[in-house]
């Protein structure tokens, strides 16, 4: 995942998840690292969680129920590696004790990101940085911050910045529940708290996947592994 930091201020903590044993996934962080750095950001590169890692057995090993993370267009293992990656960041977000900005490799930052979002004073807990990936949304009657409009979920994990408070919220509701596959399970009526930044400043932008079966009109090229998976 990518480190993202202010170069003038208190270093903002900013993560891209970053496949270290895909080429393809290795470069789009550094497109992803190239558009940060025309903002003033500076980055660093932190590893994801991918199935070679057994992620199923970790979320099991912190009591999370991720049987619902199986379905027909996607391998389970790699939907797991995905939901750890950030599940991963989230206890991060904890430790450290500051707000964090969680980005995937196939982000790209297009305009600045207020120094209000990245010092965590200009929203509650977790907020959408990214445009919605995918599929039908609305654009919000907003410009700002406020409560998550242009969809009643996630549509793609690719940006967002999160307090301890949330990432706590988040742990919690986990452990408490069976999860779903990230952009899934970030939903305004489990979470009512979400909020999105309008206008979007973070785009995704690789048509890669490495968690779907099937090529659509939103996966054009799918990374297989040895075993002719999409996996990593």
């Amino acid at each position: 995942i990518v480190l993202i930091m202010s170069r003038h201020n208190e270093p903002t903590n900013c993560y891209v998840i970053t496949i270290e044993t895909n080429s393809e996934s290795i470069k789009a962080s550094e497109r992803c690292i190239s558009s940060a750095n025309k903002f003033g950001l500076d980055t660093e590169i932190f590893n994801a969680y991918t199935p070679r890692h057994d992620p199923l057995k970790i979320l099991k090993s912190k009591g999370i129920n991720a049987e619902l993370l199986s379905n027909t267009s996607s391998y389970k293992d790699a939907v797991a590696g995905c939901f750890l990656s950030h599940f991963m960041l989230w206890e991060k977000c904890i430790e450290i004790n500051k707000p964090i900005i969680i980005l995937e490799h196939d982000a790209v930052i297009i305009s600045e990101i207020p120094s209000n979002i990245l010092d965590g004073t200009g929203f509650n807990q977790l907020i959408n940085l990214g445009k919605p990936a995918h599929g039908r949304f609305q654009i919000p009657e907003f410009t700002g911050v406020g409560l998550i409009q242009s969809y009643c979920r996630f549509k793609g994990t690719h940006a967002y910045a999160i307090k301890p408070t949330g990432a706590l919220k988040l742990i919690h509701q986990a452990k408490k529940a069976r999860i779903y596959p990230a952009d899934l399970w970030l939903h305004r009526k489990r979470f009512p708290f979400l909020e999105e930044l309008y206008p979007w400043p973070v785009i995704a932008t690789t048509k890669f996947s490495t968690i779907q079966k099937k090529i659509n009109k939103y996966t054009t090229n799918i990374q297989l592994d040895e075993y002719g998976k999409a996996r990593e």
